[in-house]
């Protein structure tokens, strides 16, 4: 933690919100954002948002890059059967306002069995939150399909086989009031086998999300940005 009342580390790195009205009590702050620095202390990633009233969780953040994390203890699962199991969850059991945090769907399809990627007529697996004006909808996150050639019908498509993890951004509002929140989405798909297409479908997730308050003791009065 670096305590910086003028700025001076924030603007070396060229990160200063140039947005606030100079002498308010925001101007000087830093856009927020977070590094992924390896051993030898090169950078990997950045994660940064233009608002400071938005922040990526470490959770989100461990989980995008590396599938790791705590993940909620809340969970969904389906079992599909001939097409896929199935494990939704969301990457926090606890959120503050304007946190950003993810919904994680994971696949473990069955043997022969293709689910669609985006890219073609078949409807492409989609994480799609239901309207709420306490939650602001974010990226969908997807690996690397395979082309797959379908040769009865001369036609090369994307998609994935055998475990797949999709993940939705979604940003918590700042102004959320209240102890809890439920989410909705639905999980849109559509598979086959090498005999059968399945009819495109969607599953419907449910999720309770504790709200916790920010903790707004300041720093001491020796190393807080000026007024």
């Amino acid at each position: 933690m670096i305590a910086d009342p003028e700025s001076e580390v924030i603007e070396s790195f060229g990160l200063r919100n140039p947005n606030p009205e100079p002498g308010s009590r925001v101007d000087g702050m830093a856009f927020p954002g977070t590094y992924i620095v390896d051993e030898n202390g090169v950078v990997q990633e950045k994660f940064f948002n233009m608002s400071h009233r938005q922040r990526l969780t470490v959770d989100s953040v461990l989980m995008s890059s590396y599938g790791a994390g705590e993940a909620g203890g809340q969970r969904v699962e389906a079992d599909i059967q001939p097409q896929f199991k199935m494990t939704a969850f969301l990457s926090e059991e606890e959120a503050q306002p304007g946190n950003q945090f993810l919904l994680v769907a994971e696949f473990d399809l069955y043997d022969k069995v293709h689910l669609y990627a985006e890219g073609s007529d078949y409807r492409a697996v989609d994480l799609v939150l239901n309207d709420n004006p306490m939650l602001q909808e974010g990226e969908l996150k997807l690996p690397e399909p395979e082309i797959m050639y379908l040769e009865v019908i001369d036609e090369s498509v994307p998609v994935y086989h055998g475990k797949v993890r999709v993940s939705r951004i979604m940003t918590l509002s700042p102004n959320i009031e209240g102890e809890t929140l439920e989410i909705s989405a639905n999980l849109e798909y559509q598979t086959c086998d090498d005999e059968y297409c399945f009819e495109p479908s969607s599953l419907p997730l449910t999720f309770s999300l504790s709200i916790s308050e920010h903790d707004r003791q300041r720093a001491p009065e020796g190393v807080r940005h000026p007024e």
